[in-house]
């Protein structure tokens, strides 16, 4: 009988092992792979959603004549036909948009603006005292609810603007009436726009404030920026409740069964939190939220010194507001594809990230396209953006 050759055992385990190698290299392959996916998906998908928000902004608010947003009766006791005005006569009415102090002398004429993005909606608004509270507690969104630079019905001295409201369930895309699940949500900031209206007041060291008459506070251009976001992937639905229902409410659900679309903890409103409860009240909705640039031009620099334009920006040298972490909010700007719209209203985008020693640290600095014109703190002061990459970034201005 002739010797067969065979495998020996060692021989077996050494093809074992290596198959096993290969196909844990393969398996940790499909994760990354069906991310990229996603995120691509995402893009097509959320330019047309930006795009949608975009419309629903410009037919509701920019350009709607209709005047049956608001039950003028209950908010006034009576209010004539002529005396009623668009949706966004409200803003445009509103002395407190882009104001930089509130606390003028009474009987002053003239509004001095700094023309940089309202996102924390302050000033007098006696009809609306705490929209930032039912935004970040409800995702309600408000507009208007402030002081008119001039009454609002002829014959009377009434100037307090009414409130326009846009649901949280106004906001979610697609609309309820496809049927499908809600996937994106968007927000708006505002701010006015500086067209040649107004002095720099006399004395000022701020060239881009201007002084404005409140007769002629109409003829200054609104702009609206609008973001939209990538609802949390992570949410986990009770049984039988519908993602829809659970973030607006509807359908009889309970205050346990609230999801946030996107949260982020009340004592820092740029850490982001999955899977959020509207009942926990350590966290809130999240919002757009602002950071100002060192006045000194540290923020802005440039990949190469023969560059015209300043591409770079370091996270680290921004300026926040209280309630904001200076780590939460690097983190989430520090992201290749983050968006965010400066105070002259154009969007800008991470498209890379760079490496550089600045003073005794390494610092990862943001490569931005288009890059910034210029670092001059008179030019660009404040940028706007939201704790979670956004996936489309739009600016609509008035006429």
């Amino acid at each position: 009988m002739k010797n067969r050759k065979a495998f020996t055992l060692l021989e077996i385990l050494i093809s074992v092992v290596v198959l096993a190698i290969g196909l844990v290299g393969v398996v940790a392959i499909f994760p990354a792979v069906i991310d990229l996916q996603r995120r691509a998906q995402d893009t097509v998908i959320g330019v047309a959603a930006s795009t949608s928000a975009e419309a629903e902004i410009r037919g509701s608010v920019v350009e709607s004549e209709s005047v049956e947003w608001v039950d003028w009766v209950d908010e006034y006791g009576s209010f004539n036909a002529a005396d009623r005005f668009p949706v966004i006569d409200i803003l445009k009415r509103d002395i407190a948009i882009s104001e930089r102090d509130p606390r003028r002398p009474v009987g002053a004429s003239n509004s001095t603006l700094d023309f940089l993005w309202d996102v924390n909606w302050e000033g007098n608004r006696p009809r609306n005292p705490d929209a930032v509270g039912l935004l970040e507690d409800t995702g309600t969104l408000v507009i208007g609810g402030g002081l008119a630079s001039e009454p609002i019905m002829e014959g009377t001295n009434v100037r307090d603007l009414p409130a326009y409201r846009i649901s949280l369930a106004d906001r979610l895309m697609p609309d309820g009436s496809t049927g499908a699940d809600p996937r994106y949500v968007y927000d708006i900031v505002v701010r006015r726009v500086d067209v040649g209206i107004g002095v720099v007041p006399r004395g000022d060291r701020r060239r881009y404030e201007k002084s404005i008459p409140a007769e002629r506070l109409s003829e200054v251009p609104i702009q609206i920026a609008i973001f939209t976001r990538r609802i949390d992937r992570n949410i986990r639905l009770p049984r039988g409740v519908s993602l829809r229902d659970s973030l607006t409410g509807s359908g009889g659900v309970g205050a346990n069964d609230r999801r946030f679309p996107l949260a982020v903890t009340r004592e820092d409103r740029a850490k982001t939190v999955n899977n959020a409860k509207t009942s926990d009240t350590s966290l809130i909705y999240s919002r757009p939220i602002e950071a100002r640039l060192q006045g000194d031009g540290s923020t802005l620099s440039k990949t190469d010194t023969n560059l015209a334009g300043f591409d770079l920006l370091d996270p680290n040298e921004l300026r926040l507001a209280s309630g904001i972490s200076r780590d939460s909010a690097v983190q989430n700007l520090t992201k290749v594809g983050q968006k965010f719209v400066d105070n002259q209203g154009v969007v800008r985008t991470v498209t890379e990230l760079h490496t550089r020693e600045v003073g005794a640290d390494m610092r990862t600095l943001l490569v931005l396209d288009p890059p910034f014109s210029t670092n001059e703190y008179d030019v660009f002061q404040q940028i706007v953006f939201t704790p979670q990459v956004p996936v489309g970034v739009r600016v609509v201005t008035t006429r």
